[in-house]
């Protein structure tokens, strides 16, 4: 799904190449990034998932002969985390997904289609990850897009860093 952008914007591309482009009008744009699971995050989440049912066991293990309701609990629960990491698993080998932002413009390019997006609450920016909180223009739906160090090639995730801490003031 494509957005047409609006005029303003457009009146960029239609001035003529003697005419110098200010950097505060069209802000400062960032090349398409690839954004695919990360491993790391999908490990965590088995880890927590083993965790769980190994503390379940150990909690339920002294009452489970006591009444017939245990051991049916104890098999709802395990029913609840092997649809949880099956849900993970899915999310794992999901197709990447691509990050742009040109002419102050946000895109986010998946299988379904490209979506225009604008920023959203805060943008979570540490050494490791980045978490950017973005709502799709037209539906208004709200979207979190994870980013760990091993979830992009290395050149990408050194020039969206730079991006986010020195153009992303000039593209709000």
């Amino acid at each position: 799904m494509s957005e047409i952008t609006p005029a303003s914007n457009q009146s960029a591309h239609n001035s003529s190449p003697l005419e110098p482009q200010r950097a505060s009008k069209t802000g400062v744009d960032l090349a398409p990034v690839v954004i695919s699971s990360s491993q790391i995050l999908f490990r965590i989440q088995l880890l927590i998932y083993s965790l769980m049912l190994l503390s379940a066991s150990i909690a339920i293990f002294p009452f489970l002969f006591t009444a017939f309701y245990w051991p049916i609990l104890w098999l709802g629960f395990l029913l609840l985390l092997i649809v949880a990491a099956r849900a993970a698993w899915i999310k794992k080998h999901k197709a990447p997904i691509r990050f742009s932002v040109i002419q102050k413009v946000w895109r986010v390019h998946t299988l379904e289609g490209e979506v225009q997006v604008k920023p959203c609450d805060e943008i979570l920016f540490w050494d490791a990850v980045i978490v950017l909180s973005v709502r799709e223009v037209l539906t208004k739906r709200k979207r979190r897009i994870v980013a760990l160090s091993d979830s992009m090639t290395n050149e990408d995730w050194r020039r969206l860093r730079v991006w986010l801490r020195m153009g992303l003031k000039d593209n709000l």
